[in-house]
């Protein structure tokens, strides 16, 4: 009887472990996860943030929103509608703006320097607004 209830005990917590670990392992990982870079030119200093979607997530303060042009652009950074009736200031003060990381699992490379921010943000919208 002792052997039997240890066994039925060993099996529920097994069984136990196994449904935590299941459920664990089944937490969504997001199919677009991007690391987003802007970089000053002149001085060299960084921003960065990580973009993840579907679900959405990272540290972006407009995640949802940039999620949302990237998918429309179908991951190609090259064809975000961005905001073309932005006015922008004639100011030469370079950005570099890249993208690493993953759209829809496939890998995503992409880097373009910008003569000033403002120039940044009317090509690529929320995407690189940070």
């Amino acid at each position: 009887m002792k052997s039997t209830l240890a066994f039925t005990l060993a099996t529920a917590t097994l069984t136990g472990l196994a449904l935590t670990g299941t459920a664990d392992a089944a937490a969504p990982t997001p199919a677009t996860r991007i690391l987003l870079t802007v970089t000053s030119e002149a001085t060299g200093d960084a921003t960065e943030v990580w973009l993840g979607c579907r679900p959405t997530g990272g540290n972006h303060p407009e995640a949802e929103a940039a999620c949302d042009e990237i998918h429309v652009a179908a991951g190609d950074f090259d064809q975000l509608v961005g905001n073309p009736a932005a006015i922008c200031p004639m100011v030469y003060d370079p950005v570099t703006a890249t993208a690493e990381g993953t759209y829809n699992k496939k890998p995503v490379t992409w880097k373009k320097t910008f003569s000033n921010a403002c120039l940044l943000q009317a090509a690529t919208g929320k995407v690189f607004a940070f």
